[in-house]
């Protein structure tokens, strides 16, 4: 175990012309404590009102630090139960290859079925994804995804309405993520992706003209934009034939 240098995260770090964003300073200075094990696995962070004492900033940036480091898959936050380091050794942080949606991994022949476009309150768990307050709202999507007259993908999708308002039907019938830059001017920035193996439910039985011994690819995400902002909790099943994933794994 490393000593820490508790004055370390105070300096200034230039990032292309300008001063980092203190949050991001302070999401650095936790990560760095994470990984040079002063905050061991499976053990919890030190209360907010703790954290923000030491790093000298409010609640709502030391939310802002620490969803950053949800995004990134080293603390899960659990309501009531505090926030806990997470087996960071173990789970691969991977990255798509592509972070502009679907409609830019197919941009020729992919059209959108919108079966759920509802406003709602999210569960405990979605709540917890998204860094979000059970009394706020998402917008709750399901969207069947067709190339060329062949459904490829299911996806289900919830956003926060505060952080992408103004979303409508006609944006999830194209891109939702070209809205998010060119309608709303914000970049999506980092998703954490978890890949695995399903069989179809009965929905994509139906919409996908599949059996119950048909076999699916899970890629479940949660996205965050420039500002580090969590946007997107979703989930989606992929035919395994023109399912394609990359990584790129790196040393940090």
């Amino acid at each position: 175990m490393k000593a820490y240098n508790k004055e370390k995260w105070k300096k200034e770090v230039p990032v292309i012309g300008k001063v980092k964003p203190k949050y991001l300073k302070i999401a650095e200075a936790i990560r760095e404590k994470i990984r040079d094990e002063v905050y061991l696995v499976n053990s919890l962070l030190p209360d907010g009102s703790t954290l923000a004492k030491e790093y000298e900033v409010s609640l709502m940036t030391l939310k802002q630090a620490l969803d950053v480091l949800v995004t990134e898959g080293y603390i899960l936050r659990r309501r009531g139960a505090g926030t806990l380091v997470r087996d960071w050794k173990a789970t691969q942080r991977p990255h798509l290859y592509s972070l502009k949606g679907t409609s830019h991994d197919f941009p020729k022949g992919l059209t959108s079925k919108v079966l759920t476009f509802d406003v709602t309150r999210p569960s405990e768990e979605m709540a917890e994804k998204l860094s979000l307050s059970t009394d706020d709202f998402v917008y709750e999507i399901v969207r069947l995804r067709v190339l060329e007259d062949r459904p490829i993908i299911m996806e289900y999708t919830y956003m926060p309405v505060d952080v992408i308002p103004g979303l409508k039907r006609e944006h999830l019938e194209n891109s939702i993520y070209n809205y998010i830059s060119e309608g709303l001017g914000r970049k999506v920035y980092s998703a954490f992706v978890k890949v695995s193996g399903v069989r179809p439910n009965d929905l994509e039985k139906q919409e996908m003209q599949l059996t119950e011994t048909d076999f699916l690819m899970e890629v479940s995400q949660i996205s965050s934009l420039d500002d580090c902002r969590v946007f997107e909790y979703s989930i989606s099943h992929h035919l395994p034939d023109v399912f394609d994933f990359e990584t790129i794994m790196f040393n940090q």
